[in-house]
Order: C-alpha cells, then sequence, then structure tokens
C-alpha cells in the first residue's frame, strides 16, 4: 500500500507571501475586491460559496489545504467526535500498527498508560 502524504493546512497569506503579491494585487488575482479578502481571512464563512470556489480553483487546491476553505463541520458531526473521544477516554484506546493498520492487542488510557496487552 502506498503512503500518501497530507499536504498541511496553510492561510491564503502564506499563499500571497510566497507570491510577493500585495493584498490589492493578490485580492484581484483571487477575483474579489480587497475587502472581501479581509472578510474571508477574519470570518471565512461570511463570504459566498461561490467566492471561495473561484478562489480555490484559481489556487488549484483542495478545501482541505488553505484554512479559511476548510469546511467547518457540523454541530452533529462535533457532538459524535466528542462522544467518541470521551469514550475512548473512559473505556481506552486500541493500539493499531501504523504499517497495516490492524490492531496489537494493546489498549490505552487517556493518558497514554498502558491498560492491558502485551
Amino acid at each position: 500500500m502506498a503512503t500518501v502524504m497530507a499536504r498541511p493546512t496553510r492561510s491564503l497569506e502564506d499563499f500571497r507571501s510566497e507570491q510577493m503579491m500585495s493584498l490589492e494585487e493578490w485580492s484581484k488575482y483571487l477575483g474579489m475586491t480587497e475587502q472581501t479578502y479581509r472578510r474571508l481571512l477574519t470570518d471565512p464563512q461570511s463570504v459566498r460559496p461561490a467566492t471561495k470556489r473561484r478562489a480555490r480553483e484559481m489556487l488549484n487546491v483542495s478545501p482541505y489545504e488553505v484554512r479559511e476553505f476548510y469546511p467547518i463541520p457540523s454541530p452533529t458531526r462535533v457532538a459524535a467526535a466528542v462522544a467518541a473521544y470521551r469514550k475512548g477516554n473512559a473505556e481506552g484506546w486500541i493500539a493499531t500498527d501504523p504499517e497495516t493498520g490492524e490492531p496489537t492487542g494493546e489498549i490505552f488510557d487517556g493518558e497514554g498508560r498502558l491498560m492491558e496487552g502485551e
């Protein structure tokens, strides 16, 4: 199985800095006004999805690679993740082999101490 390296999430300002563009040049390149770009940096949810999609297409990136485009999880999904985390801390975390993903038989508590297993 091939290993896929995930790219880190970065800010639009990281991309702008790499291109050595002013705010005016960068916002124009992304197809938006400077005001919209500033809003995108401070309150991404207030910017229309079509505007963000157009900018993402210009950069040719996944929404998961740019902090301002990263999808906000639904309250239901957040609640499920928190519940799973609490359950893991209460009942233990099952260790898996990093190569195969198969369980190793070890169970650790929320502090990383071995509870059961080898």
